[in-house]
């Protein structure tokens, strides 16, 4: 029998290609002869997490559909050439089957899949569906989705919705917080805030927090901080921190989320389905701060699930640093000052349902 060629297609983000890897892990452990190829996104964040690992990735030029009337032109060319190279992938490779994994970096490759026959499933962990996966759902065999109100929003192909959580990697709960103070250089005798701004680089939020440090410099004796600045802006970050009184450790980006999770006692973060899977595969408390600038603004309606669950509270995104300073100072401050507001969120945190989406997935895969 030949070897069974599997292509996970999508990316431009971390939030689409980890649960991905949770995936490919676990197909690699049922089918030890199993071939995972990526069709991801010509992004730098794609190349700098899948060359990190063992499968062979292909960037597609495919961007996201303009919002306005100006770069059409440059789109429909992308859209033209991915749409080819799509094709050449799945008559080349003869894929057991196509994983899309959301997106606009999913489009090419789920219907090039499609137009021959071959099994497809979507990844779908946003609460709200975005336009392409919308558009996908007549192409695919499966939808795999998170957030049980997704099922809805997919109308007429809502009965193609398994509702089975999302992906997330064994290791991400296996590390123990010694491990983790102590590879990150952190002290045993506080506490951590761990702040991500995400592969995107959440700006508002680690601005936000450089103009309230004074009232975190009080807390120094209690806290400490892990802060994932994001591609480019670590220099931004460590100025922030430059001379603080509070142990500190800045660095661009965490290629070991498991250890930053276990050394986390709080995390301050968006709203990202995968990050919400992540929150809750570890049973972090956290605050969060749902990307403001979608149409949709489906952040919010993800991080409803954990504030439903009493796991987390939600800091609008103003858009400029003087609301949301005001907002962290309502909602941050007082949980890292007073230990029953921590101690209420951690409870409701470790009582969170877990889900075996990385199975399901990968057995649906096999066939």
């Amino acid at each position: 029998m030949a070897q069974p060629i599997y292509i996970f297609a999508g990316g431009g983000t971390g939030g689409h290609l980890m649960p991905a890897l949770a995936v490919a892990e676990k197909l690699a452990a049922l089918r030890a002869d199993a071939r995972v190829v990526f069709a991801c996104a010509d992004r730098d964040i794609d190349r700098r997490i899948l060359s990190a690992t063992p499968y062979a990735f292909t960037p597609q030029p495919v961007r996201p559909m303009p919002r306005g009337a100006r770069g059409w032109g440059a789109f429909l060319r992308r859209w033209s050439a991915s749409r080819r190279l799509a094709r050449r992938l799945v008559r080349d490779l003869q894929p057991a089957a196509v994983f899309g994994l959301g997106g606009f970096a999913a489009a090419p490759v789920v219907l090039a899949a499609a137009a021959a026959g071959v099994r497809a499933g979507l990844l779908s962990i946003d609460a709200l569906p975005g336009l392409a996966n919308r558009r996908l759902a007549g192409k695919v065999d499966v939808i795999f989705a998170q957030f049980a109100e997704t099922v809805a929003a997919y109308g007429r192909h809502a009965g193609k919705v398994r509702v089975v959580g999302c992906p997330v990697r064994t290791e991400l709960t296996e590390a123990s917080p010694d491990e983790a103070r102590k590879a990150f250089g952190l002290r045993d005798d506080r506490k951590t805030l761990l702040i991500v701004a995400g592969s995107l680089g959440a700006v508002n939020i680690s601005q936000a927090v450089g103009r309230f440090r004074d009232d975190l410099e009080l807390l120094a004796p209690e806290w400490q901080v892990l802060h994932v600045a994001g591609p480019g802006n670590l220099d931004r970050v460590q100025a922030i921190w430059a001379g603080s009184r509070v142990v500190h450790v800045v660095m661009e980006f965490c290629d070991r989320m498991d250890l930053a999770y276990a050394a986390a006692d709080l995390v301050l973060c968006r709203a990202g389905a995968a990050t919400i899977g992540e929150l809750r595969a570890t049973a972090t408390p956290a605050v969060l701060m749902p990307y403001p600038y979608h149409r949709d603004r489906h952040q919010d309606r993800n991080a409803a699930a954990l504030v439903a669950a009493g796991a987390a509270v939600v800091v609008k995104d103003t858009g400029n640093w003087v609301g949301n300073v005001s907002g962290l100072c309502s909602e941050l401050l007082p949980i890292l000052r007073r230990e029953e507001r921590l101690g209420a969120l951690s409870e409701a945190a470790a009582g969170g349902t877990r889900t075996d989406a990385v199975e399901e997935i990968a057995r649906w895969l096999c066939g």
